[in-house]
């Protein structure tokens, strides 16, 4: 299953969306693809096992597999990235934050894969974007935003759909009926809520989250559900 979101966006996978059955829960993260006019750009890519359906559905759409260009990671954790390699040996070049490049480079602990019960396949080579850099590929512009907090690696990328502004948020900001998770590797709360302050700075107006549903509109209501949620009293005693 895949389809077509606004713009040049395109859902091409996830765990509530691609219809694939795996054996055990939060298998894959939602899987997203920018049409640059002439590449095609992933963000993120799901835990690996179900990368076939991800890339059938690029044919679906009636795209070509072989147009895609570059993968961008959110961060680091294994649902997110665990399909990197494989992506690199095809000749994607993937993306990410320092911290997340280290880790999946690494293929540590960092990856969280083991909350997963599956080992993370090491990437060779990551192409690190700061904060702020731009990637230009074809007429299209992805800007990539640093939001440590859920990881150290976490990185959001914005980009213009439709002359709106649209974020891939990763595990950032979620449905507000969504669980924050907070028992991952390096989770850092006040980093998180400094992020969730910045994005409330000048928020974008769509997120393309990391797991569940997607906010089309008033992205800012979503971020300051998930700022609340960092700032409940359970949040500030883990």
């Amino acid at each position: 299953m895949a389809m077509r979101l606004i713009g040049p966006i395109h859902l091409i996978g996830g765990q509530d969306f691609h219809r694939v059955y795996l054996d055990w829960p939060a298998n894959d993260a939602n899987v997203y693809m920018v049409d640059t006019g002439d590449k095609l750009i992933m963000v993120d890519c799901g835990c690996g096992e179900s990368l076939a359906t991800v890339l059938d559905n690029v044919k679906q759409m009636g795209f070509a597999v072989r147009d895609l260009s570059h993968v961008l990671l959110t961060h680091e954790h294994f649902p997110h990235a665990g399909a990197a390699e494989a992506l690199e040996k095809m000749g994607l070049t993937v993306c990410a934050s320092a911290a997340a490049a280290e880790a999946v480079i690494a293929g540590d602990l960092r990856t969280a894969a083991y909350h997963y019960h599956r080992e993370f396949p090491a990437c060779r080579d990551v192409r690190v974007l700061d904060d702020g850099e731009e990637l230009e590929v074809c007429n299209t512009v992805l800007k990539a935003v640093a939001l440590p907090g859920h990881s150290p690696g976490s990185m959001g990328f914005q980009v213009d759909a439709n002359g709106q502004r649209a974020l891939f948020c990763g595990d950032v900001v979620r449905s507000p009926l969504l669980e924050s998770y907070r028992n991952r590797p390096g989770y850092d709360r006040e980093a998180c809520v400094r992020s969730l302050e910045r994005l409330l700075e000048d928020p974008p107006e769509i997120l393309y989250p990391g797991h569940g549903p997607f906010c089309l509109s008033h992205g800012r209501v979503w971020i300051e559900e998930e700022l609340k949620k960092a700032l409940e009293p359970e949040a500030r005693e883990e």
